[in-house]
């Protein structure tokens, strides 16, 4: 038996299923929202917000995005190795360690500051080449990018002759707040920025500035590219609840490990926060915290066995929850629990668990642990990993060199 038959055949107590399907579809479902020049740039930073970022840079390729976003220069670096072959943005700021790296793996940097840019500049000046990059504007967020104010530096960097401007953006704070003052305010800046420059004869080819939120409520303009992220994922960034047009890519999964009855008086987990008044029947369900959920679940969440909610007592394990099961009737050692977004139990959608737990979906999924086997659902058929990179043709390692298809 070799490793990979050995590690596909050990039983597991606990999982989540990515739902490649749901991806695609949501994918579709956000195209159908802006016009049809406008491109997608889909954000897999934080491991695709804890899905798997090879997994769905892959399918998101296979739906025809268009580009890709992550963080930090690694992750970009990550999916060049393995395969991707369209341009991805890095979202966050750059060094000027990090030029080398950029130009070897075709990976196109936010350029947030002047100073950054003409370093950049300077690098590429000796090799006597040309590279895009995208210019980040601060209109209220106050983390990254250039001023509002700031047209006469953004100018200098449009005439650098070894960088060309290939778009700008801007990042909005509030759009999740239906008619926020503040969404309004930076989207006018935004558009009045892009205005001046293009008016002023210079090219820009791609504006962005929607979001997910921006992008559902309806406030934010698609421009030239959108970049929805947890809303290709499935989650509603907008309401403690689904969004109609979307479906959950991620659900999570258990097992049951052990079924006992206590007494009225009995207490149970740590801290003694849950005592029976009566006689319980009680399941210890092979998942925790150190799996990624909620520990705020103590006491108040809820899971599902048999399409029946079953309330969570006394804390949340770091490996283990326990729960009442009274009123389930011939429950055996093995049956499946819903943690999270089972798909006939609304109460454990991410949203009403966030919403619950007092924070938000982004959260939850990126906390999702790596011991935490994965499945997938790939064109109906459910995959393992193996199985799944076949499919897709993801290569365990590419080598040297990373061009783009419109460069070779």
């Amino acid at each position: 038996m070799n490793m990979s038959s050995v590690f596909y055949s050990i039983p597991r107590p606990n999982w989540i299923e990515i739902d490649l399907d749901a991806l695609q579809h949501n994918i579709r479902a956000i195209r159908d929202l802006i016009p049809k020049n406008c491109q997608i740039l889909l954000p897999v930073k934080a491991d695709a917000y804890g899905h798997g970022s090879l997994a769905i840079s892959h399918t998101a390729v296979h739906a025809g995005v268009e580009w890709l976003g992550v963080a930090h220069l690694f992750e970009g670096i990550l999916l060049r190795q393995h395969g991707i072959r369209i341009p991805i943005l890095i979202l966050g700021s750059v060094e000027e360690a990090d030029f080398p790296f950029i130009e070897e793996f075709k990976l196109t940097p936010s350029i947030s500051e002047l100073a950054i840019a003409e370093k950049y500049n300077r690098w590429l000046a000796p090799k006597n080449i040309k590279v895009t990059v995208h210019l980040k504007i601060d209109t209220g967020m106050h983390r990254y990018g250039f001023s509002q104010h700031d047209l006469s530096e953004i100018s200098k960097i449009l005439n650098l002759s070894h960088i060309k401007v290939q778009g700008i953006f801007s990042h909005l704070a509030t759009a999740d707040i239906k008619g926020h003052s503040a969404t309004l305010a930076q989207i006018e800046s935004f558009t009045n920025i892009l205005e001046s420059l293009r008016k002023n004869g210079m090219e820009i080819p791609l504006a962005h500035i929607a979001n997910s939120a921006g992008l559902l409520s309806g406030q934010a303009p698609a421009l030239d590219m959108i970049r929805p992220g947890i809303a290709v994922y499935g989650y509603n960034p907008c309401a403690n609840e689904p969004h109609p047009l979307l479906r959950p890519v991620l659900r999570m999964k258990a097992t049951v490990r052990q079924v006992r009855t206590i007494a009225a008086g009995e207490s149970v987990s740590y801290g003694y926060v849950w005592t029976a008044k009566q006689h319980t029947k009680v399941a210890t369900v092979a998942i925790g915290y150190g799996d990624g959920y909620m520990r705020s679940c103590t006491n108040s969440g809820v899971m599902y066995i048999k399409n029946t909610p079953c309330a969570i007592i006394g804390r949340v394990c770091m490996d283990a929850v326990m729960l009442d099961v009274s009123h389930i009737a011939d429950l055996q050692v093995g049956e499946v629990v819903d943690v999270i977004n089972g798909e006939l139990s609304p109460n454990i959608s991410l949203e009403a668990i966030s919403a619950h737990s007092n924070t938000i979906s982004y959260e939850i999924v990126t906390r999702v642990a790596r011991r935490l086997y994965r499945k997938y659902v790939f064109q109906g058929e459910k995959l393992r990993w193996d199985q799944l990179k076949k499919r897709l043709q993801i290569p365990d390692f590419c080598e040297k060199p990373y061009s783009l298809p419109s460069e070779s």
